[in-house]
């Protein structure tokens, strides 16, 4: 009697493999509707720490024009040449981690592809870099380093081409030369990394995922936009002005026979 009253119990208590395939089934439905709504808030976070690091960046950039006489620093990173907008010359880089900066703000927390070659990035000249005095040492005037940002910034030895005016701007977009500007508010100072090449047949007419050209190809590796939708669609960007305040603009571009009309006309093609 023992016997038999213990077997039923121990049945009754059991799970059938209909039963178990139904609760996985579940468990694949609710996980299915949650991720994107946690990945959602992820990127939010991100957002908003990337916003944090170019308020820092603008910091940096004001304290080094109020003892320049106004003026920013120039961001050619080789003699003769502007170099992409992600380009920053050494000293530059090295008054800025000097005023307060960490090495992680010159990098957007969105962008992996930042993330993951960062050494490259930072210092893809292995000597110049002292990680235990947190200092640059062994580089020449030419030295730079490829942030995760792009720099509004005109150059010393060549000015920059003009910027493109898309249909609603209001103002002339032009590059950041001094702090003594008659429209502060307006212009863009540091903004994040947006990047697209010539991708027929794609909503853009571009790819913002892989991006070649410069040391990249070099180590035959992409470059990539920061938050992103997927590699043919960014879904747009932080912006730090001159006058201090962050903007996140939603991308958002003029096109042109289908191609996305770049601010920048280079290869890649810079949006902002």
């Amino acid at each position: 009697m023992i016997s038999r009253f213990y077997n039923t119990t121990l049945r009754s208590h059991g799970f059938t493999l209909i039963e178990l395939l139904v609760v996985i089934a579940i468990i694949a439905l609710l996980m299915s509707i949650l991720m994107p709504a946690l990945n959602r808030v992820k990127e939010q976070a991100r957002r908003q720490s990337c916003s944090s690091r170019l308020r820092q960046q603008h910091m940096a950039l004001t304290l080094f024009a109020g003892g320049n006489d106004s003026k920013m620093p120039l961001p050619n990173a080789l003699p003769g040449d502007g170099g992409w907008l992600q380009d920053v010359a050494i000293n530059t880089v090295q008054f800025m981690l000097d005023s307060g900066m960490t090495r992680e703000m010159f990098y957007c927390p969105s962008n992996f592809t930042h993330q993951k070659y960062n050494d490259l990035f930072w210092s893809w000249d292995n000597d110049m870099w002292n990680g235990q005095l947190q200092r640059f040492t062994n580089f020449d005037s030419g030295s730079f380093i490829i942030s995760g940002y792009c720099f509004i910034l005109q150059t010393k030895n060549t000015k920059r081409p003009e910027i493109t005016r898309y249909e609603r701007d209001s103002l002339k977009k032009d590059w950041v030369v001094s702090t003594q500007d008659s429209h502060p508010a307006s212009r863009e100072l540091v903004v994040d990394s947006i990047m697209g090449m010539l991708s027929p047949n794609t909503k853009y007419g571009r790819n913002f995922a892989q991006c070649s050209g410069g040391i990249y190809s070099l180590h035959k590796i992409y470059d990539t936009t920061s938050h992103l939708k997927n590699e043919f669609e960014p879904t747009g960007g932080n912006i730090a002005f001159l006058d201090g305040h962050n903007e996140w603009r939603s991308f958002e571009p003029d096109m042109d026979n289908g191609v996305a009309l770049p601010r920048y006309m280079e290869k890649p093609g810079f949006f902002w």
